[in-house]
């Protein structure tokens, strides 16, 4: 580790690979911070980690969304075939809706 001084910006890869060697770098690394420095380093990391869980949040909840809208409409699809298959067996518009939760003009657009 001679090698590394004030000038080093990056640690050689052959040093990098020892695992004791690297985390010695990171510590070392860590403790140059100023006070400043790590307010700053650690107001930006919890920034950066809200973010991404507000991210998380968000596509989770459009997944969510995006399922019970699937399952509607699925829902709705059954209840428009089986409104077919009651028409088709001459049930009344009347009935059919009655039995389907399905409104009139619904029923009569098939």
């Amino acid at each position: 580790m001679t090698e590394i001084d004030e000038s080093t910006k990056k640690a050689d890869d052959v040093l990098l690979e020892n695992p004791e060697i690297n985390q010695a770098l990171e510590i070392l690394e860590t403790s140059a911070y100023t006070d400043a420095d790590m307010y700053a380093y650690n107001d930006a990391l919890l920034e950066i980690m809200t973010h991404h869980n507000a991210m998380k949040n968000e596509r989770e909840d459009g997944y969510a969304e995006g399922e019970a809208k699937g399952r509607a409409e699925g829902r709705n699809e059954e209840k428009l075939a089986i409104a077919r298959k009651m028409l088709a067996k001459g049930i009344s518009v009347e009935d059919v809706s009655d039995m389907t939760g399905l409104t009139p003009d619904e029923i009569k657009k098939i």
